[in-house]
């Protein structure tokens, strides 16, 4: 459990730097291009790791195709392309901070996507922590434009 909040975390930060280096970088490309690039780099870098780097779960098999086929896995797919190109427009029209602080609502999207596909429960708190992210970029988004 302890492991698996210290990776949250050290995801929260490597996104916060990719909002900033995603701000520079997409002065000089467009997103579409940015995604090409970004893609054959993650391809290259994924690749490897998974056939030599990876447990027995991790390495490329036959059976994969079942997987890679099946509904979820391509709505993961288009959902995935999506929320990086939607994220990437933002953070070039309207900067990274101002994007980060609409994106950070997503935790809301999460319980509500889960209460349907996956039908686990909500639970008050969350509906309290829910009203608090809101708040909370409101008030940042509200501030930074006086």
């Amino acid at each position: 459990m302890l492991y698996g909040i210290f990776l949250s975390i050290c995801a929260a930060l490597s996104w916060g730097l990719v909002y900033v280096l995603e701000q520079k970088v997409l002065v000089q490309f467009s997103v579409p291009k940015f995604l090409v690039f970004e893609s054959i780099f993650i391809f290259i870098v994924a690749l490897p790791v998974s056939l030599y780097l990876g447990g027995a779960d991790s390495r490329l098999s036959l059976g994969d195709y079942k997987v890679i086929f099946a509904p979820p896995f391509l709505l993961l797919m288009v959902a995935t392309f999506f929320g990086n190109y939607f994220i990437l427009s933002s953070v070039q029209k309207i900067g990274a901070t101002t994007a980060a602080m609409f994106e950070i609502t997503f935790p809301l999207f999460v319980v509500i996507f889960a209460f349907y596909i996956l039908k686990q429960p909500i639970h008050w708190a969350t509906l309290i922590g829910g009203f608090l992210i809101l708040s909370g970029s409101w008030l940042i988004i509200y501030f930074n434009k006086l």
